[in-house]
């Protein structure tokens, strides 16, 4: 299963600053996943790949919040990529987002299904259990937490413990589609 990669490694190679908005365009996105991925994956599993690199943009996202970073919105921030082409730093060109739901991660989910054809939901379950697996063990000062409470949020309940105590995402990731990817940790469709 492939990982989100938390923090920039050292000697990593990073690309200068995109603009969000530019990167996410759907020529520049799709090279960017056939780079990353290959040709045997894309373009024929668009919606997967996208699904995969949100993991790593997610992942990213709740590190820095985590950690008390502001976030400008989606319009107003730059992404620098490691050699692969997956998200390492972002760069806030713009005032800090007051609603950080409504400002950068709607207009982002909104583009990102665009671009893979799949549904919002699977998205915000991505973006859920990115958050979730940031705050397990780690306590909460930072308030997080509330997202994964609050019914109306997209992020509620994205992941909740079955009876054995394992944690299950509400909506499927897709990473099952790909073989050598497999089911995701928190894989709802496992027994």
């Amino acid at each position: 299963m492939l990982q989100p990669q938390l923090a920039a490694q050292p000697g990593r190679r990073m690309s200068s600053p995109i603009a969000l908005q530019a990167l996410l365009d759907e020529a520049r996105f799709d090279a960017l996943l056939l780079a990353l991925y290959g040709p045997e994956l894309m373009p024929a599993q668009r919606p997967v790949l996208v699904s995969q690199w949100s993991k790593y943009y997610f992942a990213l996202v709740w590190r820095k919040v985590r950690v008390g970073a502001n976030l400008a919105a989606f319009g107003q921030t730059s992404v620098m990529l490691d050699a692969r082409g997956l998200p390492l730093a972002l760069i806030a060109e713009g005032a800090p987002c007051q609603d950080l739901l409504a400002e950068h991660l709607q207009p982002l989910v909104v583009r990102l299904a665009e671009r893979g054809a799949l549904a919002t939901a699977v998205l915000w379950g991505n973006a859920g259990d990115c958050l979730d697996q940031v705050l397990q063990g780690s306590g909460d000062s930072s308030g997080l937490q509330v997202l994964l409470e609050t019914p109306g949020s997209p992020l509620h309940a994205a992941v909740s413990q079955d009876a054995a105590g394992r944690r299950r995402r509400r909506t499927c990731c897709l990473s099952y589609k790909v073989d050598w990817v497999g089911h995701c940790e928190h894989c709802p469709l496992l027994p």
